[in-house]
This record gives structure tokens, sequence and C-alpha cells, in this order.
């Protein structure tokens, strides 16, 4: 009954379990790599495995996945994140609450291994995580917590980007926008037009 349970929670489409911990555990390889090799080819090189990974773990394997409507609503889901995210790191960059080490790197408003970064946390967002869906109240919590904590832990590991002092404001507006912008994503997944596997099916 338990493992009946976490696969109920953890469903995206047809794909089995063991996929969707492959695709979490992928995230956080991508961020390890964007943090420690910003910059490199590297994060141009392993964001688009990520995205070929995915196409053959989920899409592949999923019929209602590959038709058309499937694969529009999957890259559909991926632009939007990656631009929602890219925007409001830029206008956190703007107002000086993130401040990056290299300010040539925001010639094209954040660095390029950041944006790299958000594409990869769209997949994550769409297949990992898929369970927060039907949770938005977990989802904000997450956001809360878990946006914080990654721009924290990246500014300490890596350095390419610290926070404003004093650190605890900073942390609270990324925790404001974060819950914000998680359980808003989450509620957005539930639209028709981001529907995949047996969603797509049901409509």
């Amino acid at each position: 009954m338990l493992w009946a349970a976490c696969r109920r929670l953890t469903e995206v489409g047809r794909a089995p379990l063991p996929s969707l911990i492959i695709a979490g555990l992928l995230f956080e390889v991508m961020w390890f790599v964007c943090v420690f090799a910003p910059g490199t080819l590297l994060v141009l090189v392993v964001t688009a495995g990520n995205l070929a990974v995915h196409y053959r773990l989920f899409c592949i394997s999923s019929p209602l996945i590959t038709s058309p409507r499937g694969l529009r609503s999957t890259l559909s889901w991926v632009v939007m994140i990656s631009a929602i995210g890219i925007g409001m790191d830029t206008a956190l960059f703007q107002a000086g609450l993130l401040i990056p080490a290299n300010p040539e790197a925001l010639e094209f408003g954040i660095p390029l291994w950041l944006a790299c970064l958000w594409v990869n946390f769209a997949l994550a967002l769409r297949f990992a995580f898929v369970f927060l869906r039907k949770h938005l109240l977990l989802a904000a919590v997450f956001g809360a917590i878990g946006g914080p904590v990654s721009y924290l832990a990246g500014s300490k590991i890596a350095g390419e980007v610290v926070l404003q002092s004093p650190i605890w404001l900073s942390l609270s507006v990324l925790g404001v926008l974060w819950a914000i912008f998680l359980a808003g994503a989450m509620k957005l997944a539930r639209l028709k037009l981001f529907a995949t596997g047996s969603q797509i099916g049901a409509h």
C-alpha cells in the first residue's frame, strides 16, 4: 500500500517512479555543474544532454507525450518557466539583491550558467516535482525554503553570485518570491495548455 501511495504521489504521465527519481537526481547534478563550472561550454553541453535524457526517459516512453500536443506542452512549459525565472533573477540583479562576482556576466541580464540552470529547473518541475501540482501549500513551503537555500549555497560554494547584506533580509525577500513563484508555477501546471502524460489523454 505504501508503494502504491508513493507511485500515486509522484506519478507523471506513464513514467515509472525510478524515472522520476532519476529526473530529480539529474537536476542536482545540473545544479552542481552550473555552480562549479560557470561561464564554460560545459554548462551548455550538460544542459543539452539533460534535455536529451529527459526526452528519452519521458517522451519516447510515453506515446501521449510524444504526440505533437504533448511535445508542444512540454516545450511551452520549459520556455515559460525559464523566461519567468530569468526575468525574476534579472530583476533581482538590477535591484542589487544579487551581486555578480563578474559584472560583465550581466551583459544579457543574467549569467549564462544561471539561464541554463533555469532550463534545467524547468525540466525538474515538469517531471521530478510533478506531485507539487496537487499540493500548492507544500509548493509554497518548498519554494520559501529551497529557493533561498539554493542561492545561499551557491554563493558560499562558488561565489559567482553573492547576496546583498544584510543576508537575512535578502534571504527573506527570496523566500517570499520563491514561495509565490513555485506555488504559482504549480497552479499553471494544472492548465490544459501544460497537460502531460495521462492528463493529455484525459482531455
